[in-house]
Parts: C-alpha cells; structure tokens; sequence
C-alpha cells in the first residue's frame, strides 16, 4: 500500500509541474496575434520609408 501512495504522490506532483509548464506556453491565438502585429509594424515601417524616401528624392 505504501508503494501505491508514493506512486501516486510522484504522478501529482510530475502533473502539478507540467500544469505549471503549460500556463507559460503560447496558444495558437497568441502566435495569431503576434503575427498580425508583426505585419502591421512591418507594413507601417515601409509605408514610413517609402513616404522619406519620396520625400528627400524632391
């Protein structure tokens, strides 16, 4: 029976730890959101490059 118990105590507490892993990991709609983020930074940044560019060629 104490073999059991320590068994069962090791499987919680392995659980415990992973459930404490996986609050740190990103979900699909946080890489999601990201990426839309990237992008418009990105579009914004050329946009802002274009217009200067544009602008010193005068």
């Amino acid at each position: 029976m104490a073999t059991v118990d320590a068994e069962t105590l090791g499987f919680e507490s392995r659980l415990s730890t992973l459930e404490e892993r996986s609050k740190n990991n990103a979900t699909k709609e946080d890489l999601a959101n990201l990426k839309a983020d990237i992008i418009k930074w990105f579009l914004g940044i050329q946009i802002s490059l274009a217009a200067l560019l544009i602008y010193l060629l005068q």
